[in-house]
């Protein structure tokens, strides 16, 4: 395993890992570099090496640059002008950030305000992203709540901006990598590419099939860490992303607490091991697994039906054990290794 795929599985919380396929010739080609914090590789089957490898490294230079657009690490970026000089007054923005700002809104309403990508304040608070972890006062998360919640960002279609209220910040760790996943499958699409893998930190879009294969066997991760797998779901024109909390959490009191919070109450959300989303897009499966993990089975179960052909597993701590449960419909799709899930 080289360097950079290690790093991405021991510390980045990929929560997938595409399973070996059967080599046919030509041999399927993967490329990969980093980006966006993670690891991020492509796969393309069916195609010579010349032009796997074009293809391969056009899709990295697009999400390269689209880490250059939405980055809250760097100054220059648009996102981050954006935080920097709304100050409560409308900033004109590209027509691409402006979409994946709506997407947000969007899929926080669809999610009841689960999935929020204002809760930064939360996130520094906790002390996910630098500074010493402590147990946050009632009165302080209180105050990082008053600057948290999508529904008081404001866009204009037609001007094509968005003002925040003064001190709110975007951020979109919660969609933009399925996004630019998304775009990276669309990239392969145009070039004739229809047997492939983007694969950007475990936010995965399965491009048709390998040659002779019904799908691409993406490995489900053990929510209980490590590398290993509990099962494999078979994927085709269709994405999958995992939110987990085994590998990104604090230690406060001798207590370990998850990285995802409830950007609706502040508190860190601690019921759940893991939730494996397949969607359409890789967008979607990005932001409903981080939705469906705040508002925890029964409440995905409700958010799921405004969507079409979404499918979420949930891995829940029971006992000493893990209980699996699904919403909506895997169908063969999905095959649990040893633990059945419930129907």
């Amino acid at each position: 395993m080289s360097p950079i795929r290690t790093i991405a599985a021991l510390f980045l919380g990929a929560a997938l890992a595409a399973a070996s396929v059967s080599c046919a010739p030509p041999e399927p080609y993967t490329a990969e570099t980093f980006v966006m914090g993670t690891a991020a590789w492509v796969t393309i089957a069916g195609a010579g090496r010349a032009e796997a490898e074009k293809a391969a490294q056009e899709v990295f230079r697009e999400l390269h640059r689209i880490e250059s657009v939405m980055s809250t690490w760097k100054g220059s970026s648009e996102l981050s002008r954006l935080n920097a000089g709304s100050r409560g007054e409308p900033f004109a923005v590209s027509p691409e950030l402006f979409a994946l700002a709506d997407s947000a809104l969007r899929y926080s309403r669809a999610t009841f305000g689960a999935f929020d990508a204002t809760v930064r304040p939360l996130v520094l608070l906790w002390g996910f992203q630098g500074g010493k972890p402590a147990l946050p006062s009632p009165g302080a998360i209180d105050s990082a709540l008053a600057l948290v919640g999508c529904g008081r960002v404001a866009l204009d279609t037609a001007a094509l901006t968005v003002a925040l209220p003064a001190g709110m910040q975007l951020d979109f760790a919660g969609i933009a990598k399925g996004y630019a996943v998304d775009r990276g499958a669309a990239i392969l699409a145009r070039r004739g590419i229809r047997s492939a893998l983007v694969n950007l930190g475990g936010n995965i879009y399965a491009v048709g099939a390998p040659p002779g294969a019904r799908g691409w066997r993406v490995g489900v991760r053990d929510p209980r860490g490590g590398l290993g797998t509990v099962g494999a779901i078979l994927l085709a024109d269709a994405a999958v992303a995992t939110s987990g909390n085994y590998e990104n959490f604090v230690e406060i009191g001798g207590r370990r607490y998850g990285h995802i919070i409830d950007p609706r109450t502040g508190a860190t959300v601690d019921d759940v091991l893991s939730v494996t989303v397949v969607a359409p897009t890789a967008l979607a499966a990005d932001a409903l697994s981080t939705g469906f993990f705040v508002l925890g089975h029964d409440g995905a179960a409700r958010a799921a039906s405004a969507f079409g052909n979404v499918a979420a597993l949930f891995a829940l701590p029971k006992g000493s054990g893990i209980e699996y449960k699904t919403v909506g419909t895997f169908g063969t799709r999905l095959v649990l290794e040893g633990e059945q899930a419930e129907r």
